[in-house]
């Protein structure tokens, strides 16, 4: 067979399924004639699309952090539960719109969410809060940022979706901030790798996620420290990894955006669904082996 390979932007749907089901013999050459002006054909390129990882994970997506071309997809566009990659959203947000020094007060409702390591009362700056939430996955404490910038979660996910919109998050809803299950909460893998190279673009998001520990400091009780070591395993054991942000639900499996940095170029994966935390990882790193590979 010989080798092609499909360079496409990240919003774009119709090259990657038209090629993909040429390769697989399920749809008629002409499927080739449906591609815009703007679509890049590179055949020199193009890996051979059995070289492919074939993994587990419901749905899948990698794409080069500079450009957005996409190099892999799987089911990019199949609505599923975000788990706690929503908490990517909820960290830019809290970025863009808030003072790093300014303290919270932590409600009985954002203590009260499962999954939290928050007590009523408590105050804690947000630029601790932030990294509570994103290095262990905090529930509350996304919660409880959600509720100091907009007032209420009602309020603040009216905020992420249209932070969503305006970004070119299409086929993304969502409902709170932490990413619990809810069936009127989801989002796509593309979507997904659409807001993950926006918020790496970011300098203080990129120091955040690529941090492997970090201890939060209460303002109140004084002295109280939370030890937060990342959720991301990729950080500890894959070369080159900068971020981003792990996610797991019942409901919604295992779910990871991860970024990694070669020489200066990045590339950014998602998976959602998959089995468990291992494979998560594991097929991460295959996902990024085979991309790489077109470098």
């Amino acid at each position: 067979m010989k080798k092609i390979f499909v360079k496409k932007s990240i919003k774009n749907l119709t090259v990657c399924a038209g090629i993909m089901a040429m390769l697989m013999g399920t749809a008629p050459a002409y499927a080739y004639t449906r591609l815009n002006e703007d679509q890049m054909i590179h055949q020199e390129l193009i890996a051979d699309m059995e070289n492919a990882p074939k993994i587990s994970a419901g749905a899948a997506i990698v794409i080069d952090g500079d450009s957005s071309d996409v190099l892999y997809e799987k089911n990019a566009d199949s609505k599923m539960y975000p788990a706690s990659m929503t908490k990517i959203m909820t960290c830019i947000i809290a970025i863009e719109k808030c003072d790093p020094t300014s303290i919270v007060t932590i409600s009985d409702y954002a203590a009260d969410v499962e999954c939290t390591r928050v007590y009523a009362g408590n105050k804690i700056r947000v630029h601790d809060l932030i990294r509570q939430m994103m290095l262990i996955s905090d529930n509350g404490a996304a919660t409880a940022i959600g509720e100091y910038i907009a007032g209420s979660e009602e309020a603040f996910a009216d905020m992420m979706n249209e932070k969503a919109k305006e970004i070119g998050m299409e086929h993304t809803h969502f409902v709170n901030m932490n990413g619990m299950p809810n069936e009127n909460h989801y989002s796509t893998a593309r979507d997904m790798a659409i807001l993950s190279r926006y918020c790496m673009q970011n300098e203080k998001f990129r120091k955040i996620v690529g941090t492997k520990n970090f201890d939060a400091e209460y303002v109140q009780p004084s002295g109280r420290k939370q030890s937060c070591w990342n959720t991301n395993e990729l950080l500890y054991d894959y070369s080159g990894t900068v971020g981003i942000k792990t996610g797991y639900t019942n409901a919604a499996g295992a779910c990871l955006a991860s970024a990694v940095d070669r020489n200066g170029h990045e590339l950014i994966a998602i998976v959602m669904h998959s089995a468990d935390d291992d494979s998560r990882f594991s097929e991460s790193k295959q996902l990024f082996d085979y991309a790489f590979r077109k470098y």
